[in-house]
């Protein structure tokens, strides 16, 4: 089965076309990244994957339904671009941060209980980040921000698993920090992932990808 699976689409804020018949799908368990030129589409097309928006025609399945047939996306574990990240100026805590991430679970009051935080905990460690659990987020490097959101991503253990940009605006160390958790993440999870990337070169050669992409002219070619 697809995890994805987009079939000419088409969309345009105004009359002028953002997506142009765009198709392309993105196999169960497999590692895909998407890239495109800034301004080419790509943030406009993970938003119409994720029903945020509707297309103008062409569909668009996860799983093979689409995205209006589920209750809800909590499945899906998305990780924002960097600069999403430092807008979290309030001083919570990563282990407040990544136990978010259960929020379905809550019930009816949504307040977290012990077994939320055990899983919270347990999360942080499985990614060498405990000593951090009690830190407030917006002390942390922006390296370190990504990986408490990639572990708040995970805790609810997704089926498929967006990083938006994960590369940008981190120094050169955490990058391949950010590429050794990927490898482990392919390795010890059945998990479908899709990086969105302007810097595509750099995702490749740090990334076994099983399928790569990219938006031209508001059309999806493969990857070169």
């Amino acid at each position: 089965m697809d995890a994805i699976k987009v079939s000419g689409l088409c969309f345009g804020y105004t009359t002028q076309p953002v997506l142009k018949d765009l198709s392309f799908t993105v196999g169960e368990g497999t590692f895909c990244c998407l890239t495109g030129e800034n301004g080419s589409g790509k943030s406009t097309l993970m938003k119409l994957v994720l029903g945020e928006l509707k297309p103008d025609s062409g569909t668009v399945e996860l799983f093979g339904k689409s995205p209006k047939t589920y209750s809800d996306l909590t499945w899906i574990g998305y990780v924002p671009q960097a600069n999403v990240l430092g807008a979290v100026a309030f001083p919570t805590t990563c282990r407040e941060i990544v136990v978010q991430g259960l929020y379905r679970q809550f019930g009816f009051v949504r307040i977290p209980r012990a077994r939320h935080y055990a899983a919270a905990d347990a999360a942080l460690e499985s990614m060498g980040l405990s000593a951090y659990a009690r830190t407030p987020f917006n002390q942390l490097s922006g390296g370190l921000q990504q990986r408490v959101m990639i572990c708040r991503a995970l805790v609810n253990d997704p089926k498929l698993l967006v990083l938006d940009e994960p590369t940008a605006g981190v120094d050169s160390e955490s990058k391949l920090k950010f590429f050794e958790l990927l490898a482990n993440i392919k390795e010890q999870r059945a998990i479908t992932c899709l990086i969105i990337s302007h810097e595509f070169q750099l995702v490749r050669d740090h990334v076994s990808l099983d399928a790569s992409y990219q938006i031209v002219d508001g059309r999806m070619v493969e990857h070169a």
